[in-house]
């Protein structure tokens, strides 16, 4: 694989895992929490996230197909469903819906943020796919990359930024809420659609 490709797979992943809702949370943390705390907290999210992203990467085709008899498209629906899921809890609950869990900071870095923030459906199908597509080496590389892009993304804003007023963090909040309703119910359309083409042509 040429080096474009590679980065264009990064650039993907990147995406997928979408830093803007972890530099919100820091922000809305930046309030009651040291620096320092936040410093680690970040890390410790990124860690168990690649870790996470690397063993589906290493292992997911085998585990859902191999053990599970699960096809990626199903995981492709379930995971559209969650999205869906998390976004909705988002846009109906605002701030609420990030403050909820803050009473441990190390434990919010491994729920939600750890997984499926940064570890989610939408990361977990792309680095099995490109681990089918591309080899299992490539994914971890990507993943690698990807994960440690987001961290340095997290770890500058949490330096330069201060903390984020909480009225209008809660109405992004609610509007990420949206998208990634929107986005779970894509997923889930698309999974569905190719369940439903590959049970049509093994029927036909």
């Amino acid at each position: 694989m040429d080096v474009v490709s590679l980065l264009s797979e990064v650039l993907l992943l990147y995406i997928m895992i979408d830093p803007t809702d972890k530099v919100l949370l820091l922000g809305l943390l930046r309030e009651d929490y040291h620096l320092k705390d936040l410093f680690r907290f970040t890390l410790r999210a990124n860690v168990l996230g690649f870790i996470i992203l690397a063993s589906f990467a290493v292992a997911g085709q085998i585990i859902l197909q191999d053990v599970f008899h699960i096809d990626v498209n199903a995981l492709r629906l379930a995971g559209g469903i969650i999205l869906f899921k998390i976004g909705a809890e988002a846009l109906e609950g605002g701030i609420a819906f990030t403050r909820q869990e803050e009473s441990d900071l190390m434990s919010l870095a491994t729920v939600p943020v750890a997984m499926p923030l940064i570890a989610g459906p939408a990361a977990i199908t792309t680095v099995i796919t490109i681990a089918v597509k591309d080899g299992v080496l490539v994914s971890l590389a990507v993943t690698a990359l990807a994960v440690l892009a987001v961290a340095v993304t997290m770890l500058f804003a949490l330096r330069f930024m201060k903390s984020v007023n909480k009225k209008l963090l809660s109405t992004i909040v609610r509007l990420m809420g949206l998208f990634i309703m929107a986005i779970g119910a894509q997923m889930a359309v698309e999974g569905f659609a190719a369940i439903f083409a590959s049970t049509v042509h093994c029927g036909a």
